[in-house]
């Protein structure tokens, strides 16, 4: 069984605590919500906290769309959006109280609806045990217009984090097996960035001066993050070959910069008529490390 609690964490406000015994979680209530604290109990957090709001999107788009000074911040932890990203639309100001029932084992957060964009994001984190949390996403249509879009699961990894997830094997003979998407900020030749015949990998590095995304068809459902002795692996069903994903065929997004990554998974397209809604579920684990991951050829 779950213990939870109410407390203050850093400068976000109220939070409630989540634990099993095995792993821990902070979620907060006073904006977001944000899971901005994972970690087995007694380790390191997993996730980047921004306590500087140093990532935001202050822009005079924001003002227009959303109301002079309403602005998005990074805060950092986990977050749900709408893939393909647009601005203003994605980056909603979601700095108001949240919402929260607690069922059992499962804490379900449930924010304001997006009265801008019509939409309204929620999710659970059901705690199975054996530092396992199954994770359940809903995007609701509740404007009187079509959506098309896809889910967006993006977890902000702390600093020195390695994250990295296997490329597709599949022998499709004669056509193409693997889809790599780079953003045009992206330096092919990074020194964060490996991409080999086995992996897809970016090491974060607070020494860099410059950003990185890749994208690709991750048709394994998972994504690890290794940090400090501590492996973080995000698992989620796919189906490549049989549904559209955004951002040329991307289920799986790895985007760093000097502060941190982000591990980032995507659900297929779908269309939203008004009152529909679209489901997404993945699985978190955290373990200690089997290996120490110190770089690709340790993986």
């Amino acid at each position: 069984m779950i213990r939870t609690n109410l407390e203050k964490y850093e400068n976000y406000g109220k939070v409630i605590n989540i634990t099993d015994g095995v792993c821990e979680a902070k979620v907060t209530l006073d904006l977001g919500p944000r899971v901005i604290y994972f970690a087995r109990v007694g380790k390191k957090n997993m996730f980047f906290n921004d306590l500087q709001r140093k990532t935001n999107c202050e822009k005079p788009e924001m003002d227009a769309y959303y109301g002079k000074g309403r602005y998005w911040y990074l805060y950092g932890g986990y977050r749900l959006w709408l893939s393909p990203e647009a601005l203003p639309e994605t980056y909603y100001p979601d700095n108001d109280p949240v919402d929260y029932v607690i069922d059992g084992d499962k804490v379900t957060f449930i924010p304001k609806m997006q009265k801008e964009n019509g939409l309204q994001f929620s999710y659970s984190l059901h705690f199975l045990g054996n530092g396992t949390v199954k994770i359940k996403n809903v995007i609701k249509n509740l404007s009187e217009n079509t959506v098309r879009g896809a889910a967006w699961s993006l977890c902000v990894m702390n600093k020195n984090s390695f994250t990295y997830a296997y490329q597709n094997d599949a022998d499709t003979g004669l056509l193409p097996n693997r889809t790599v998407v780079l953003w045009p900020y992206t330096k092919i030749d990074d020194h964060r960035l490996r991409i080999t015949d086995r992996v897809i990998a970016v090491r974060q590095d607070p020494s860099s001066d410059r950003a990185l995304k890749v994208g690709f068809n991750n048709t394994s459902g998972r994504i690890m993050t290794y940090l400090d002795g501590e492996l973080f692996t995000q698992t989620y069903n796919t189906c490549h070959g049989i549904c559209d994903y955004p951002d040329g065929g991307c289920s799986c997004e790895i985007y760093s910069c000097p502060d941190f990554t982000e591990a980032e998974t995507i659900s297929p397209l779908e269309t939203l008529f008004p009152g529909a809604h679209m489901e997404f579920e993945l699985e978190w684990h955290i373990e200690k490390a089997p290996v120490c991951i110190n770089g690709i050829e340790d993986i």
